[in-house]
């Protein structure tokens, strides 16, 4: 994984926004974009201020992961995902996802929680409610999936979900290309 990657993907599991990592640096959230889009190399002292923010050290940020990737994964192993402003939270069900065509997430959408807004982006969406129930609108359709139900459609299209039973929504939801 490329360090801009891992910088992004640190930030993500802490649950922190660009501007939030931005103050605790010193820098602008837009400089941090730069670093984790690959477009610009941090300074040492700026790479030093973003491990010691992310909990991570410095020698892991630069170290080149050349490793194969697992094909197994244990449940304990799962990468945490928190979306920053949102109680929404994610495991990857993979061990990283640089090299891969698709994101695979176990997501849990807490009671009366949602997406924070519609959303849009490049590539496909595909879904399967484990438990709970989830309104889904995917541009002018909007529907409510139960247990057993699953969706596909295109991410190009606005999309909004939310939690409106009485219990978690559990999901598998896969995207593809990732967008992490």
């Amino acid at each position: 994984m490329e360090m801009s990657e891992k910088i992004k993907v640190q930030r993500k599991k802490k649950g922190l926004t660009l501007k939030a990592l931005a103050e605790k640096v010193g820098c602008t959230d837009a400089y941090i974009s730069q670093i984790e889009t690959g477009k610009a190399m941090p300074s040492i002292s700026i790479l030093k201020k973003l491990a010691e923010s992310l909990d991570i050290e410095v020698k892991d940020l630069l170290s080149d992961e050349k490793q194969q990737d697992k094909i197994f994964l244990t449940k304990n192993e799962r990468t945490q995902i928190i979306y920053p402003g949102s109680h929404v939270k994610a495991e990857l069900l993979v061990s990283k996802i640089s090299n891969k065509m698709m994101e695979p997430l176990y997501k849990i959408i807490p009671v009366g929680c949602d997406s924070q807004g519609e959303h849009r982006h490049n590539g496909e969406e595909f879904g399967y409610i484990l438990k709970g129930k989830l309104e889904l609108r995917i541009g002018s359709q909007s529907t409510v999936l139960e247990a057993g139900d699953s969706f596909y459609f295109s991410s190009l299209l606005p999309h909004y979900y939310k939690n409106i039973g009485d219990v978690d929504v559990e999901t598998i939801w896969v995207v593809a290309p990732p967008v992490l």
